[in-house]
């Protein structure tokens, strides 16, 4: 989710007044008065326990790559990273399981996570670069440390940096490593004084968000949950019901600027997000490859509706079930809406932990809700601009898989990039290339004909390999669906 301008912001408020809608209060999230500790929040307990069942990995590790083209200043960026640390408790938090439960132990500032490195007179130094920004994210954390972060700094040569970011998803979201470049960078060129103070931290929106989910309230989401997930069945695609590893490897994604262009237009004509028809074209493709007609995928839901919210670290991200059918071969267009209707709906009642939406569809732990998941990104990472440098980012693989398929996409205003991350015991890296190039597919055949139905958009895949091993050819109308 991007986040809105000083001047839109005023802007929304404005409209909102003028409608006669109350904007949300300034503050509703309180200070809670024990500053040493701090409940998880619901989603951290998932994650913490999870980490409890499978100690030493780094499943649940995302790793940023920045290239800056500019000398560092190696003090400046040091006491950069410092004041970060000092601001945001989150940076500074260790998880402890007490008879209680697990709690977030808040530390004072203390060593800062950084490892300095120079290149300079190596060989391939771009590629060194990239093999310790793969160190950080392969080692694992230990959460029972105040710091489950680490930056390491490579110099290159004399104006070439790169900076390899690295959190445990307990602590940090997608929003999280793009705030964290924003102030590095403002600190860096002194500009600290512009930062917004922060009016609580990531410990006081979990010790609320455990307050606001009364047990009435839960109930009836659990209620809601129960309905909408009866009679699914269980999650089916190619490479299904072979062994799971979680050792996962990434297809990079780019697509061509006349495909944001066309998506931007199209979400625009059809007043739908681009979230939407992304992920309706996420759905296609596990329908057309799975062959099954009532699908269910996770997608990320943002926790950060509440503005004292927007500026801090923090992991504010549920997972959710989207469940949709396509049984009656709907058109693309009529695919987008039953997505729409289906997410606004599943974001309304997002606020039950995902152990409780399990629990309420009866399903245990097995068989899954869902094995494949939907992440898109708008504008949530930029890459830091240290005094107007050009530079850039990157993912990192990490070399894992949290779910059997993940597909990642990051939207900017002229770019769409991502990866689709696959579990190497499910799949080999040939079938995992076809998917990705078949989601590309699948996307320009319906920006180019948003009227194609679900069973042509099946034909627009990847043909199967003749006898002779030469891929059967599609129909002329397809192929010009398809853009070739």
């Amino acid at each position: 989710m991007s986040r809105l301008s000083s001047d839109r912001l005023a802007l929304l408020r404005a409209t909102l007044a003028a409608r006669g809608l109350a904007a949300p209060s300034a503050r509703l999230v309180a200070r809670r008065a024990q500053r040493e500790r701090a409940p998880l929040s619901l989603a951290q307990e998932r994650l913490f326990f999870l980490e409890l069942y499978q100690p030493g990995t780094a499943l649940y590790n995302d790793t940023v790559l920045v290239s800056v083209e500019r000398p560092l200043d190696q003090a400046r960026l040091t006491s950069a990273v410092a004041r970060i640390q000092e601001r945001h408790e989150i940076l500074r938090t260790s998880f402890a399981l007490t008879g209680g439960g697990p709690e977030q132990r808040i530390h004072p500032p203390g060593p800062l996570p950084l490892r300095w490195v120079d290149l300079r007179g190596e060989s391939e130094v771009f590629e060194l670069a990239r093999s310790l920004a793969y160190e950080d994210a392969r080692a694992p954390f230990d959460l029972e440390q105040p710091s489950q972060w680490r930056m390491t700094l490579a110099r290159l040569d004399r104006s070439h940096w790169v900076l390899a970011l690295t959190m445990h998803h307990i602590l940090s979201d997608g929003e999280s490593m793009g705030l964290f470049f924003d102030e590095l960078a403002a600190l860096y060129e002194g500009e600290g004084a512009a930062l917004e103070p922060l009016a609580v931290q990531f410990g006081d929106y979990a010790a609320w968000e455990r307050a606001r989910l009364d047990e009435r309230r839960a109930g009836e989401l659990a209620a809601w949950w129960k309905g909408a997930l009866a009679g699914l069945p269980p999650s089916s695609w190619p490479g299904s019901g072979a062994r799971s590893t979680q050792r996962g490897a990434q297809v990079p994604l780019e697509f061509p600027a006349r495909c944001v262009e066309r998506l931007g237009a199209l979400a625009r004509a059809e007043q739908a997000t681009t979230n939407q028809l992304l992920l309706s074209a996420w759905l296609a493709l596990l329908g057309a490859k799975s062959g099954a007609s009532d699908l269910c995928t996770g997608i990320a839901s943002s926790l950060r509706q509440r503005p004292e919210l927007r500026p801090l670290l923090g992991f504010f991200v549920q997972s959710l079930p989207l469940r949709i059918d396509l049984g009656d071969d709907p058109t693309f267009l009529a695919l987008a809406s039953r997505v729409r209707t289906a997410a606004l709906a599943a974001l309304e009642h997002g606020a039950l932990p995902f152990d409780q939406i399990v629990r309420a569809a009866g399903r245990g732990n097995e068989p899954a809700l869902f094995n494949s998941f939907f992440s898109h990104m708008k504008d949530a990472i930029r890459a830091p601009a240290f005094e107007g440098a050009p530079s850039s980012w990157e993912f990192v693989d990490p070399g894992v898989a949290r779910f059997e398929l993940t597909l990642v996409l990051h939207e900017s205003e002229r770019a769409l990039a991502g990866f689709l991350e696959y579990d190497l015991g499910l799949l080999a890296p040939a079938a995992a290339e076809r998917l990705a190039g078949d989601y590309v597919r699948i996307l320009e055949a319906v920006l180019a004909r948003p009227g194609l139905r679900f069973s042509e958009l099946r034909g627009v895949c990847t043909p199967p390999l003749g006898r002779a091993g030469r891929r059967l050819s599609l129909p002329p109308r397809l192929r010009r669906a398809a853009g070739e």
